[in-house]
């Protein structure tokens, strides 16, 4: 089981050994914001607030920059490194923010909102862009709504290397992550609150290929963040709770086997708060 590192309410960055439980606090920023996305490219990490990116030295997590705190805030969700540019999800204004290394803003790419003849109107009519991934020179970019309606399917926003329109496909519901894994499209339905007025064709959990194949209760948690190893895959789920109190919320990590996604162990903590985002730790310190 390999180390990760987990991005949780509080603004702190949470290194946890899987194979004995053991976790600590790496990284805490002094801004009152939960941390978002995760990505590591070469010897530095990354991590971003909704408001704020954050750029570590990944051998002893120093902080070496940070960006502005942006007002009003762009709700900065997740990131992928490509080519050598960070590419950041801003959910508010159906947007691609990208990055240098030295975290210097050089494009913002705007994604058409559900229906591009009327102006975003936050938490009505936009996608909650959540993840963005590169997979063999195109990026997939997950609209967590995929309509205009909320709480409805999610999709796969298809582009080539330029952030250009190839194809955009229905996946799933209420998907905060799509991947591929071993060929395979993968992706974790995360119910909302609203769950019990909302009839999805799906259940929660994570879907590979459009089947269900590990479910976790969505009345209870959201589940986010999964990511793997050569033998295991990892979901991370935090508890549900209001959103002011969510900075206190407890955690939960399924360790699936790779192989056929069975249940290996189950690891729970009230000490570590909602995990937002994990990543495998290649080089733990």
């Amino acid at each position: 089981m390999s180390p990760l590192l987990l991005a949780t309410e509080g603004g702190q960055v949470v290194a946890f050994d899987p194979a004995s439980g053991q976790h600590r606090c790496v990284f805490h920023s002094s801004d009152d914001e939960a941390m978002m996305g995760i990505a590591i490219a070469g010897p530095h990490l990354y991590v971003a607030s909704p408001s704020r990116l954050y750029k570590l030295r990944l051998a002893d997590f120093f902080l070496v920059t940070s960006t502005l705190l942006y007002d009003p805030t762009p709700d900065f969700h997740q990131m992928q490194c490509y080519d050598g540019l960070l590419y950041v999800t801003a959910t508010k204004t159906n947007q691609i923010w990208i990055f240098d290394e030295d975290l210097t803003l050089t494009r913002v790419h705007q994604v058409p909102p559900p229906d591009p003849k009327k102006p975003v109107n936050y938490k009505k009519s936009y996608t909650h862009l959540n993840n963005i991934i590169c997979e063999d020179d195109r990026f997939y970019i997950g609209p967590n709504w995929l309509t205009t309606t909320q709480y409805a399917s999610s999709g796969v926003l298809v582009t080539d290397a330029d952030l250009m329109k190839i194809e955009r496909l229905e996946f799933g519901c209420e998907t905060p992550d799509f991947q591929f894994l071993d060929g395979k499209k993968i992706a974790i339905g995360a119910t909302s609150s609203k769950g019990n007025q909302v009839r999805h064709p799906y259940r929660s959990g994570l879907m590979v290929e459009g089947e269900l194949r590990f479910e976790h209760d969505a009345a209870e948690a959201f589940c986010k963040g999964p990511c793997h190893d050569e033998d295991y895959l990892y979901l991370c789920e935090e508890r549900k709770m209001e959103r002011r109190h969510r900075w206190n919320s407890s955690s939960t990590i399924y360790i699936l086997n790779r192989a056929d996604y069975s249940l290996a162990r189950t690891f729970e903590s009230d000490e570590i708060k909602a995990i937002k985002g994990a990543i495998r730790h290649h080089h733990p310190a």
